[in-house]
Parts: structure tokens; C-alpha cells; sequence
């Protein structure tokens, strides 16, 4: 049902060309960072969608700071990867809550907090 409605908005916003924010301008591509658990991954993003649609879907947890999902620069195409970044962990909290899992065509996302760039390094 939730996939239903998000595509129904989807598609109202598009054909509307409407960013759907209050008249805020939408979130930076340029990637930035959100505090210490607000910065989400996201796996299995179906290739055709893009950072606005990414945006919209997360968009209802909280404030944005950057949304971006990865390009293979030799192809143009979809990495089926990206990043959200919120500006406080409650949100991404909730984002990974409602959307990790959340069917979009036969695909399922994937939501977790981003590792830390460090976590691999031993010490």
C-alpha cells in the first residue's frame, strides 16, 4: 500500500513539477554529512530512479541535508546505491524503521546507517 501511495505521489509531483517542500529549495547533490548516526545507506535502489526521487521518499523523516545515489561515470547508469543524510539521528531512526525493506517493483530496500570511513581500520 505504502508503495502504491509513494508512486501515486510520484507521479502527482511530476506531472505537477512541483519539489513538494514548502517552496524550500530541494536538497543539495553535492554529498555532505549529518551528525553521528544520520547518515543512512541504501542499497537495491531500482536503476531508474534518481536523487530527487530518493529525496521525496525520505523526505517525510526529517530535514535533508544532502541525498545522492551513485553513477557509474563510464555508463550513465545507476549504481543502484546511495546515500541520505539527515540532520539529526531520530530521523534516520525512523527512515530505517519505515523504509528498510520497503518494496519498490521487485526490488527491496536496503537502509542502514552509514559506517564510519574508520570502522575498517583496525586501530
Amino acid at each position: 500500500k505504502m508503495e502504491k501511495q509513494w508512486y501515486q505521489r510520484r507521479v502527482a509531483i511530476t506531472a505537477g513539477n512541483n519539489n513538494n517542500n514548502g517552496g524550500a529549495p530541494p536538497p543539495p547533490n553535492k554529498q555532505s554529512e549529518g551528525p553521528d548516526g544520520a547518515n543512512l545507506f541504501i542499497y537495491h535502489i531500482p536503476s531508474e530512479l534518481r536523487d530527487h526521487d530518493l529525496s521525496e521518499m525520505f523526505n517525510t523523516f526529517g530535514t535533508i541535508l544532502s541525498c545522492k545515489i551513485f553513477i557509474d561515470k563510464a555508463t550513465n547508469q545507476s549504481k543502484c546505491f546511495g546515500f541520505v543524510s539527515f540532520d539529526n539521528p531520530n530521523s534516520a531512526q525512523l527512515a530505517i524503521q519505515a523504509m528498510n525493506g520497503f518494496k519498490i517493483g521487485s526490488k527491496r530496500l536496503k537502509v542502514q546507517l552509514k559506517k564510519p570511513k574508520d570502522a575498517a581500520k583496525p586501530f
